[in-house]
């Protein structure tokens, strides 16, 4: 007896993880947060000490918070005991 060998050969269709549309989609977006980023930067650098203090940031913080990286505590709720 003879065994057939069924081998059914299908073109893999793989996407380059780096093609050419995704390079420059990648290059548009960082370059989008950047300005955004630098936006928010200038923005709060204009606000006075006061303003910043009411939102809750000192000038140190202000590219922290622009990149996300500024964390709060979280407010501790009072449990009331009986």
């Amino acid at each position: 007896m003879s065994e057939s060998i069924w081998i059914t050969s299908r073109p893999e269709v793989t996407r380059s993880l780096w093609s050419p549309p995704r390079i420059v989609k990648a290059a548009c977006a960082a370059i989008v947060r950047c300005a955004v980023r630098r936006s928010a930067v200038a923005r709060l650098r204009d606000l006075d000490g006061d303003a910043l203090k009411d939102i809750g940031l000192a000038r140190s913080e202000i590219e922290k918070a622009a990149y996300g990286l500024v964390t709060r505590p979280r407010e501790t709720q009072a449990v009331s005991g009986s």
